[in-house]
């Protein structure tokens, strides 16, 4: 017996395994027919084997060929930091619940993500060639959804999230002036917005957005006007802003907001401290001691 089928059939019970680099990879998943979890740096051609109890596979480094996969029946939880063929979908991959890291270039990586109809939580990196956001409102289940832009200064013609969606973080490239279609999403309850490229913009919202947004985070961005109001944003409970030096002040109107429970302002200008403050002694005098402000 060999050395690496020796050491497999001693691990047949293994449920984690946990590749730290390509060099540890040696030999077969032949025996590890009760794994649950497998980390690796980068599949094989082929993942052979008996893997059918297999629910997590994290791939932690880009593949240069196309994997395919096979006999992976309870597969759930995948990440995957490439683009993905359709060389590998298969009928068994579609039950997919999380699927992360996948690179997004074009509309046929689109259109294989229509192979995931069961889709709850997407993670994306996203490099289209023209000015198109990819449509995902197929994506019925879609609870959670992560976006990053690699491109700059995109003037999407329209963008379809599904609308059930809850939990919604951008990074990246984003204009500004599509964040009125966000705010229409009528299940949002937590938006987290990264870096986006609104240098030089100014931010308005309307009385029909954000009607169910519960937490809101402003982190590295550059737009200069803030235009909002307590009607905007009816449910916030908590806001935070970090590394927010360009626009000038938190909105007051945000104080009146019955829900609101908590303001926390980290890294930013003094005049964004200033205006957190002045909310909160604002508040205190209408007799609102709820109210909490944290300045880090």
């Amino acid at each position: 017996m060999s050395e690496s089928l020796f050491i497999n059939s001693r691990l047949r019970l293994l449920r984690v395994l946990k590749f730290s680099d390509r060099k540890d990879y040696k030999g077969t998943l032949e025996f590890l027919d009760q794994l649950r979890y497998l980390e690796i740096p980068c599949l094989p051609w082929k993942m052979s084997g008996r893997l059918e109890n297999l629910e997590f596979l994290f791939v932690t480094e880009p593949n240069s060929i196309d994997p395919v996969f096979s006999n992976l029946p309870k597969l759930r939880h995948l990440y995957y930091p490439s683009r993905i063929s359709e060389d590998w979908i298969i009928p068994q991959t579609h039950s997919l619940e999380t699927l992360s890291g996948v690179l997004v270039c074009d509309l046929d990586d689109e259109k294989i993500l229509r192979c995931f109809p069961h889709l709850r939580h997407l993670k994306c990196n996203y490099d289209y060639s023209w000015n198109d956001c990819p449509d995902l409102s197929f994506l019925t289940q879609l609870e959670s959804l992560t976006m990053t832009f690699y491109i700059r200064r995109v003037k999407f013609r329209e963008i379809n999230f599904p609308s059930n969606i809850k939990k919604l973080s951008l990074h990246g490239d984003f204009p500004c002036e599509m964040m009125s279609s966000i705010g229409k999403l009528p299940n949002l309850e937590i938006l987290k917005l990264d870096s986006l490229d609104f240098v030089g913009e100014d931010w308005s919202t309307n009385d029909d957005e954000f009607q169910k947004l519960k937490f809101l985070k402003l982190r590295y961005l550059e737009f200069e006007q803030w235009n909002t109001s307590e009607d905007h944003f009816p449910t916030l409970e908590r806001l935070v802003l970090e590394s927010c030096n360009y626009f000038e002040s938190i909105p007051s109107e945000l104080g009146y907001i019955p829900t609101l429970q908590m303001i926390e302002v980290y890294s930013c200008g003094i005049s964004i401290r200033k205006s957190a403050m002045k909310i909160k002694e604002e508040q205190e005098e209408y007799g609102n001691e709820e109210l909490k402000v944290i300045i880090n």
